[in-house]
């Protein structure tokens, strides 16, 4: 498998890169999807963000977004 990673191009690498970060990011989705059934599309996009920035920083980050009118 080394080899025929090292033979693909930079744009090659940077694909295969994009499709498995978006797999990672479906099956994430279609997680918390089945464990918070209640939750809105809109709501379940946001889960990842605040799971990595932390709850404080998250609020932050969403109240100066209201503020600049970005949702």
């Amino acid at each position: 498998m080394d080899a025929w990673y090292r033979s693909l191009s930079p744009t090659e690498r940077g694909e295969l890169l994009r499709d498995a970060w978006r797999a990672g990011r479906e099956l994430q989705l279609a997680g918390l999807r089945a464990r918070l059934p209640q939750e809105n599309e809109a709501q379940l996009e946001l889960r990842p963000a605040e799971r990595w920035l932390g709850p404080e920083r998250f609020a932050r980050v969403r109240e100066q977004r209201r503020e600049r009118g970005m949702g």
